[in-house]
């Protein structure tokens, strides 16, 4: 596959376009390369977690390669927590991963305190990387931050398993581990966003494949609401909000956030997404990341765009073509390049249905 007509704006001109509601040359292409940029930098996974200038120079050497249409790096998932004490742990040829919770004992909770992003675990890290990215990239893409949500960051303070029986027997303790949760991201959001950044969130831990929607409108919307609001003090855009796993139920909470973006798993169905909050929110999603992104050929992808594209493709407050979740990070070459160059293939405007039905 070869591009057949050249883009026509920057990234971030159709971005800014999207979100403003203007015109633009063709739908958006969002693929953070994520850990896959280790391996194009020759390190391990490790490794690009522990320095800035390693987290920058993957995401650089990830656009020159594969033309990325955004870059980012933040706390992720383990971050905040991690700037709060839990511990990381960080292997080579994988993601970090939380081997030690801050208050896996709720006794310890109280010594906690709100850390300092310029000082406190890797936040210094991310914002030096974030500032290396703008620096560099800034004039043609967004930069974001990748923020975990207040529910994820409480489970990986207290431990998954502890936090979701906070929830039902000790609701008093889950407010307070999530209050400290959101506060304590509250301030990296700020201080990013004196760098001129955007942001996007993610909350896998609150799945519904986990909690219950009830639990959810209980604790998990109540603090992305806030989170939100406190990134829109910061004049950044609305944020991206992805969610793991069976959100159906909980799609017109996820849109109650105040979010700008629906980033929606490959198990759920972009048309019912559509229909359900599509008059709301623009919806982002859902090439698969295993079964196409890893394991299937450049056919495979352009296929599953054009079934993402069919469905989603008239949301109402827009679409933006990206994967369900993560990219694995083994995900062959060839099959990054096939998304980005099936988004200029068959997204261009003004759109064609025939062409991908």
């Amino acid at each position: 596959m070869t591009d057949l007509v050249p883009d026509e704006m920057t990234p971030k001109e159709r971005l800014r376009a999207f979100q403003e509601g203007r015109d633009y040359d063709r739908i958006p292409c969002n693929c953070l390369i994520g850990d896959h940029a280790a391996k194009l930098l020759g390190i391990g996974i490790g490794e690009l977690h522990l320095s800035a200038r390693n987290m920058a120079e993957a995401q650089l050497h990830a656009h020159r390669t594969y033309r990325t249409e955004g870059a980012g790096v933040g706390p992720g998932l383990p971050g905040i927590a991690e700037a709060l004490g839990s511990r990381v742990a960080f292997p080579r040829d994988n993601a970090p991963y939380i081997g030690q919770f801050a208050a896996d004992d709720p006794r310890k909770l109280d010594s906690l305190t709100i850390p300092n992003p310029r000082r406190d675990g890797r936040l210094p890290l991310f914002l030096e990387a974030l500032q290396i990215l703008l620096d560099e990239l800034g004039e043609e893409l967004f930069v974001s931050a990748g923020l975990p949500g207040p529910f994820t960051t409480a489970a990986n303070i207290r431990g998954t398993e502890n936090f979701l029986r906070d929830i039902h027997y000790n609701p008093e303790l889950a407010h307070k581990t999530l209050r400290l949760a959101l506060d304590s991201t509250v301030v990296f959001v700020e201080e990013a966003g004196k760098l001129g950044v955007q942001f996007t969130i993610a909350d896998p831990t609150a799945s519904g494949s986990l909690i219950s929607p009830r639990h959810f409108q209980e604790f998990a919307l109540p603090y992305l609401q806030e989170l939100v609001q406190a990134i829109l003090r910061t004049g950044a855009g609305r944020p991206s909000l992805h969610i793991c796993g069976r959100t159906v139920k909980v799609w017109g909470s996820m849109a109650d956030t105040g979010a700008g973006i629906l980033s929606l798993d490959n198990t759920v169905d972009l048309a019912d997404a559509k229909q359900a909050v599509g008059d709301r929110i623009a919806l982002s999603g859902n090439v698969k990341p295993m079964e196409t992104m890893l394991l299937g050929t450049p056919d495979d992808v352009e296929e599953d765009v054009k079934a993402c594209l069919r469905k989603a493709y008239d949301n109402p407050k827009g679409y933006i073509l990206a994967l369900g979740c993560g990219l694995p990070p083994n995900s062959p070459p060839e099959n990054i390049h096939a998304l980005f160059e099936s988004a200029r293939k068959y997204g261009r405007y003004p759109l064609n249905p025939e062409n991908f039905s």
